[in-house]
């Protein structure tokens, strides 16, 4: 069982692209969508935390979806990068380790803990990517869940 826990989160500035991607291509997206981010950092943009996706909404077999960079400074408009700011929030938090494929496992523990706890889930979460897959092996992968309590 993941131990998951209530944090109150606080408004984060970031660089962003956002795109409705069907569920089966999410892992190729995001590498994707990063690529888009990468060229921005360091000209005036400062990275100041974990890179992340925001899911704003499933609709069947179709997330929109937010990837991007904790930054500060000034921001970005060019092209799909637009600059967002994350929500301050009450929020489930939980620590998934291991393959990104398995993410959702995580994702159904906390929503069954929001459920036995009195809590309401909001429409939207994200996720923290905490380590690098190209640096280490799968089981060790790190991706902090936050699930927004309405």
């Amino acid at each position: 069982m993941t131990s998951i826990k209530v944090v109150n989160t606080k408004e984060t500035l970031a660089i962003a692209v956002r795109e409705k991607v069907k569920v089966s291509e999410i892992p190729a997206a995001i590498g994707r969508m990063f690529g888009e981010l990468y060229p921005h950092l360091g000209k005036g943009v400062h990275c100041v935390g974990p890179p992340f996706t925001l899911y704003h909404s499933w609709e069947g077999e179709v997330t929109d979806m937010e990837v991007g960079f904790p930054i500060v400074g000034k921001g970005v408009e060019s092209g799909n990068v637009k600059t967002i700011t994350l929500p301050a929030v009450r929020a489930a938090v939980a620590m998934h380790i291991g393959p990104y494929d398995k993410l959702t496992d995580t994702y159904h523990e906390v929503e069954e803990w929001m459920k036995v706890n009195g809590h309401m889930p909001a429409s939207f979460c994200w996720e923290e990517y905490l380590n690098d897959p190209q640096e280490v092996p799968p089981d060790k992968l790190k991706t902090r869940l936050y699930w927004p309590i309405i």
